[in-house]
């Protein structure tokens, strides 16, 4: 359509630099990183931009923020996921988390 401008993004034949893969620090974000972390070769490897650590469903996650060089912790309480790095149950942590507990919930018998 006329007027609408495309973002464009170079991307790499495998996957973007993590760098590249998020901009922002959103929920939607956190989703797109779980997608791209679960499709993954290599689910440790830190082109991946968010790598899970550690998942106790309901209590909390660590996760390894590749964009951020850090450990984060996202704890869960009453079902409500909070990170304890960005003070916030609205950002790209707690979009992971919540991909990672619905998973979790679907199939009982994946280890993640």
């Amino acid at each position: 359509m006329p007027g609408i401008k495309k973002e464009n993004r170079t991307m790499s034949h495998n996957n973007t630099k993590a760098s590249e893969q998020l901009k922002s620090n959103s929920l939607d974000e956190g989703i797109i990183a779980f997608g791209l972390w679960l499709n993954s070769e290599n689910k440790q490897s830190s082109v991946n931009s968010v790598v899970l650590k550690e998942f106790v469903e309901g209590r909390n996650t660590v996760l390894i923020d590749n964009i951020g060089g850090r450990e984060i912790i996202v704890e869960t309480k009453d079902g409500v996921p909070f990170c304890t790095d960005c003070l916030s149950d609205d950002c790209m942590h707690v979009g992971f988390t919540i991909c990672a507990e619905q998973l979790k919930r679907r199939s009982s018998t994946m280890n993640i």
